[in-house]
């Protein structure tokens, strides 16, 4: 099985690719480009930012840091029809939490009326929200993916200018 190259997920059927990158759909292949733009950001520049979302307020309900990024895991079913996504939020873990709460409960009663799919991936949707949901926070220093997910902000910033 293929991994995303600019998230990461498993690839089980389909995919973008260009070149030897396969992505998962085409609004990964757009952040792969970014990716690829945003290691021409000199890295204190980076750094910088990096330090300045993390110990900013939160983007959701304005509170104190620190900011990271927060995944929750959402299963939607109807009986031959499943969907699942894992969505990241920079958020305080608060707000993290709440989101993961939200979508766990949301599974819990949507994602079962799925025949194969919506039966397996439900329990381990919600797993994955639990166990988000009881991890240890980043309070020390911003997580890798926070520092990837700025690059991407500054890399698509940085061609909005050149435009």
């Amino acid at each position: 099985m293929a991994a995303c190259a600019a998230c990461n997920t498993t690839i089980l059927f389909g995919g973008v690719r260009d070149g030897d990158a396969r992505y998962c759909n085409n609004t990964c292949h757009q952040r792969g480009y970014l990716l690829q733009v945003a290691q021409q950001i000199p890295p204190e520049t980076l750094r910088n930012q990096t330090q300045a979302v993390f110990h900013g307020s939160c983007p959701k309900c304005q509170g104190p840091g620190p900011i990271d990024v927060h995944t929750s895991y959402r299963v939607y079913s109807a009986l031959i029809v499943t969907s699942w996504q894992n969505t990241p939020q920079i958020s305080c873990r608060s707000c993290g939490v709440k989101s993961q709460i939200g979508n766990a409960v949301f599974s819990l009663f949507l994602g079962w009326w799925g025949f194969p799919w919506g039966l397996i991936m439900t329990p381990v949707q919600i797993t994955r929200n639990i166990v988000a949901m009881f991890s240890k926070a980043h309070v020390d220093a911003p997580s890798e993916e926070l520092h990837r997910l700025v690059s991407i902000n500054l890399a698509a910033f940085a061609l909005q200018q050149q435009k």
